[in-house]
């Protein structure tokens, strides 16, 4: 095995279901940064959802799998699920770092999670175990971006290191696919979430309204 570091990207979240742009994402970080590998790593019990009902780990784990057969270079990740703590990514950061000291962590996030990087769990240990890749929404999302870098960031934090994806984010949301999904639309080209995925949640009965 060769010593040079392998940058690894990190794309967090429920994935509730996992979505196209999800898988957008990883390919756009894993080009534009000419990372070795992306992991997209489901949350056990994500600290911003605490108390949400969401679908079990294995339907979610499932999803992500189907959503990625055939990238390369974009695998699934398991690594919060077998923890039965709170995910924060902080804590997660440095477990890897720890299983993985030959690797370069980057943390892959959306521009609105930018917005209010400094209230999440630990932010200076966040910024100094990972660079963060992050892709802003369509409009004026990354100019705000880049002020709050600039002028809240950099200025409460050290060793803040952020860069811009290129991707421009729509506004598509797991949240409005399972809105949809219980209101019985099945077009997954209308939802943006992969063939495989749609005929996985059809199958399982999951995002039915209650």
């Amino acid at each position: 095995m060769s010593d040079k570091m392998k940058k690894i990207g990190i794309l967090g979240g429920t994935f509730n279901p996992i979505h196209n742009t999800h898988v957008e994402i990883a390919r756009a970080a894993l080009a534009d940064y000419n990372l070795s590998e992306v992991w997209v790593m489901p949350a056990k019990i994500p600290p911003n959802k605490l108390g949400m009902e969401i679908v079990a780990d294995s339907h979610r784990y499932e999803m992500i799998k189907l959503a990625l057969e055939g990238e390369k270079n974009i695998f699934p990740s398991d690594f919060e699920l077998l923890r039965n703590d709170i995910s924060y990514t902080s804590d997660t950061l440095i477990l890897l770092k720890e299983k993985y000291p030959n690797s370069e962590f980057y943390l892959i996030i959306g521009g609105d999670s930018v917005l209010y990087l400094e209230d999440w769990h630990e932010p200076q240990t966040i910024f100094d175990n990972a660079v963060i890749l992050y892709a802003s929404r369509i409009g004026s999302e990354a100019d705000k971006c880049k002020e709050h870098i600039e002028n809240v960031l950099k200025k409460a934090f050290v060793n803040v290191r952020l860069a811009e994806i290129n991707f421009a984010v729509n506004s598509v949301s797991s949240t409005e696919i399972r809105k949809h999904i219980s209101e019985g639309i099945k077009d997954a080209k209308k939802l943006e979430i992969n063939e495989k995925v749609m005929n996985y949640i059809l199958k399982n009965g999951l995002y039915k309204e209650s």
